[in-house]
């Protein structure tokens, strides 16, 4: 049962790069016992195959990347996920530069189209006035 819950652990992980928190909540689906959950986190951290603060730049690329959110959504995401911001060393880009690059990717064809594509991803009216300002001025 030892080894199972290891080998399960390592194929989510070699899959992508997970939190802390959901490795549990995965492990926990597979069995009930918590020392056995605990050593096998243990292990994992000791290996470095779980780091919460490389996780936690990892997701934020990559969320960047692909569907850029505000960072007050960025923040509940990762809340979500079991990473506590507050304890964390890592800086977040500013609101403004999110939502540059979000319009940047999406390009939208006019003024209101991109107000309502930036609020629909979570960032504040200052952010949003700023950049389309800077753009369709």
């Amino acid at each position: 049962m030892k080894n199972s819950i290891l080998a399960s652990a390592l194929k989510i992980l070699s899959l992508r790069p997970h939190s802390k928190q959901e490795v549990i909540n995965f492990l926990r689906k597979k069995t009930k016992d918590d020392t056995l959950i605990n050593q096998t986190i243990e292990k994992l951290e000791k290996a470095k195959l779980i780091n919460d603060e490389e996780f936690a730049k990892w997701y934020m690329e990559s969320r960047s990347r692909t569907r850029p959110r505000g960072k007050r959504l960025l923040i509940q995401e990762l809340k979500q996920k079991g990473i506590d911001l507050s304890t964390s060393h890592l800086e977040l880009s500013t609101d403004g530069e999110l939502a540059e690059n979000a319009l940047n990717k999406k390009n939208p064809k006019s003024r209101e189209q991109a107000i309502r594509f930036l609020q629909y991803r979570g960032f504040s009216w200052e952010s949003i006035e700023k950049v389309i300002r800077k753009r369709y001025n």
